[in-house]
């Protein structure tokens, strides 16, 4: 396998013309580049994937979205809220890490052996859609997040115009209820409580 030094090189590399880069690795590779990285790096397939650095717009949804749950869950001493610095461990024969950009998880969290960066036990994953990773995020992320017994709602944003899709476990592990919402006055849920779409996209401005 190609040594983490020029796997590491060759993402940079590429970066530089592309906006998500797939490398084949190991999953010992994986783990060992994650930290080296200032950006999101991925694992899936036997593929380090990287998207490389956000755009403004982008975090400010996630600031956003983090400043609101933790006021939501402010009163809490369970839920705790996380950036797209922690890693999810996702169930795969292969082994397969993705890297939400909003995390929050509910009771002790649980960490992957040797590890305490990357969990197994999410209770919400939020995250915001690009051009480059929404096929990605919605095909195969969406497929394998559902797989996580813990994960109780998936959340997905657009950050180009309003737009929410919010998938929400229902009583039968395996049925999972989607709503999408694509007005600035639509009210959702999360955990039961409402959360005004309008606060989620407040101060970002959509590219005409």
């Amino acid at each position: 396998m190609v040594a983490a030094k020029s796997i590491k090189e060759t993402i940079l590399e590429e970066l530089k013309t592309k906006e998500i880069v797939c490398i084949p690795a190991s999953e010992a590779d994986y783990l060992d580049l994650a930290s080296k990285l200032p950006f999101k790096v991925e694992y899936h397939n036997s593929e380090i994937i990287t998207m490389g650095l956000a755009s403004f717009w982008h975090e400010t949804i996630i600031g956003n979205m983090i400043w609101m749950l933790k006021n939501l869950f402010s009163d809490s001493d369970e839920h705790y809220v996380l950036g797209s610095n922690s890693g999810v461990q996702i169930p795969k024969f292969e082994g397969g890490y993705y890297m939400p950009d909003v995390l929050v998880v509910k009771g002790e969290p649980i960490f992957k052996a040797n590890s305490t960066a990357i969990i197994t036990n999410p209770y919400i994953v939020i995250e915001v859609l690009s051009k480059a990773t929404e096929t990605f995020d919605l095909s195969d992320k969406l497929h394998e997040y559902k797989h996580l017994g813990s994960l109780q709602q998936i959340i997905f944003i657009n950050q180009k115009k309003v737009g929410v899709m919010s998938y929400l476990r229902s009583e039968n592990p395996n049925i999972w209820l989607n709503q999408d919402f694509y007005n600035e006055t639509d009210v959702m849920q999360i955990d039961g409580k409402d959360i005004a779409v309008k606060e989620i996209y407040k101060k970002v401005k959509f590219e005409k």
